[in-house]
């Protein structure tokens, strides 16, 4: 018989401002980084992560959307690359990139969703030594 964990997750929209984005980094085991893939990273997104490493760094995600709005295939996969590659600088060599192709009905695609929730089930989450020695309550 194999035993099933059950885990609780509490997923918490983060605005643009400096104070959402300060409670988030001091609180969050884990960020899911939205980017606009028909934009890129927005300068928020570099002041965000700069948040975080001073904080202690939780385990950074990236999910890229807008994707339909590329017509090319190559343009598209140029995109992809210098996304990647830019993520990785900023976060570490192979921090895990999740592509979303589009929206249909207002929904993301169901195996591009599914792929990104086994991803957060599996991860193993260290202890952030920072957030040890700062206590901090998030309150809303």
């Amino acid at each position: 018989s194999s035993m099933e964990q059950k885990r609780r997750i509490t997923f918490f929209e983060c605005g643009g401002d400096l104070c959402s984005m300060l409670d988030v980094a001091k609180t969050a085991d884990l960020i899911l980084l939205m980017i606009n893939g028909s934009f890129g990273f927005e300068m928020e997104t570099f002041e965000f992560l700069n948040m975080l490493q001073t904080h202690g760094f939780p385990k950074v995600m990236g999910v890229v959307t807008n994707l339909d709005s590329f017509k090319q295939r190559k343009s598209l996969n140029t995109m992809k690359r210098q996304l990647k590659h830019r993520f990785w600088t900023e976060i570490y060599q192979g921090a895990k990139m999740f592509f979303f192709s589009g929206v249909v009905n207002g929904k993301y695609l169901k195996p591009e969703v599914r792929l990104l929730t086994l991803q957060i089930s599996r991860l193993k989450y260290r202890p952030l030594t920072w957030r040890n020695q700062h206590p901090y309550m998030l309150v809303d």
